[in-house]
């Protein structure tokens, strides 16, 4: 039944019942003499009955009147072909009670979150294509020059497969941070017990080469406990330390404590704000640093460390490098 008609039948019986309740006892009063006097109560019910639903109907319609407006604001919005850009609530005819107009807020909020996460995506696939057209495009070129792989000798053609591995890499990196991104929106993380040192050490490992080629010391120090989801910690902590690869003048080190997992550089430091710099996909370029793969990578770190209810915080002072820490829950605050 419609809230309408609802509240109707509820303002109608509120005006007809205390009405019939005085009318009943003289109705079936044992000392009427009069017949015609019963009938002219009945007639009297029945004219009270049609006013109160009447009564009951326009009120109703008063109270409800507002939310009618905004019903039919919704209707316009689903039916009138425009772009979610383009959208928005008409305005009121008249003033709102205080409840319709918080609704109707709340529904313009809506409409504006939309909108952004619309331009949001919008920015991303533009930025995406962008960032891996280049690297792909490069990886051609590469491949077009290794189709004379006799004449450009056995140095020339190391140099372009090296090209060839690092602008396929840089693709990968882009695509597997989109995909990072795309599952934090969409899933819970599954949490598990963690030993930092342990995933410290392995990143050691994993990144000693590639260390060594640059002429930089990759140092770990510390080690503590956390809950977490292994795979997007990795990920996390990888696009901190490639970053600081990239930077560092001579030393990368990672460290580890209860809850929290940092990347130190000794490079030039974060060229704006880390809340700037971790938005995905900015258009802009940040004093070198690509948008795409530097700007995915600290908001996917970001958004790693916020599924973990912790944050992402840069703690070295101005000029200083950089100093990226992780945090994330403590295995001593977990819950039994």
């Amino acid at each position: 039944m419609p809230l309408k008609r609802q509240l109707a039948w509820v303002i109608g019986l509120l005006a007809f019942v205390p009405n019939l309740v005085v009318v009943l006892p003289f109705l079936f009063s044992p000392e009427e003499p009069f017949g015609s006097r019963r009938v002219f109560l009945v007639f009297w019910l029945l004219v009270l009955a049609g006013l109160a639903a009447l009564a009951g109907y326009g009120l109703a319609s008063a109270l409800l009147r507002s939310v009618d407006e905004l019903t039919r604001s919704l209707r316009y919005l689903r039916g009138s072909g425009r772009t979610l850009p383009e959208l928005s609530l008409p305005t009121p005819k008249e003033p709102l009670p205080a409840e319709i107009a918080q609704l109707r807020e709340g529904f313009e909020e809506l409409l504006a979150y939309l909108r952004e996460l619309l331009e949001a995506r919008e920015a991303t696939y533009a930025a995406l294509t962008h960032d891996l057209k280049t690297p792909l495009l490069a990886a051609l070129r590469s491949l077009e020059y290794l189709e004379e792989a006799d004449r450009i000798g056995p140095v020339k053609r190391k140099e372009l497969l090296r090209t060839l591995r690092d602008e396929l890499y840089r693709s990968y990196l882009l695509v597997e941070n989109l995909l990072v991104a795309s599952r934090l929106e969409t899933r819970r993380i599954q949490p598990e017990a963690l030993g930092l040192r342990a995933l410290l050490e392995d990143f050691r490992l994993r990144y000693a080469q590639q260390a060594v080629q640059r002429g930089l010391r990759l140092e770990i120090e510390g080690a503590g406990q956390a809950r977490g989801e292994r795979l997007l910690l990795e990920r996390a902590l990888a696009n901190l330390v490639e970053n600081a690869l990239r930077h560092a003048r001579s030393r990368v080190v990672l460290r580890a404590g209860e809850g929290w997992l940092e990347v130190e550089d000794d490079g030039p430091g974060l060229p704006d704000s880390l809340e700037v710099l971790s938005q995905p996909f900015r258009s802009q370029r940040l004093r070198g640093v690509r948008a795409g793969s530097a700007g995915l990578g600290l908001y996917v770190a970001r958004r790693v460390a916020e599924a973990h209810g912790g944050r992402l915080e840069n703690l070295a002072a101005p000029g200083q490098g950089s100093r990226l820490r992780i945090w994330i829950e403590p295995e001593s605050a977990a819950k039994p």
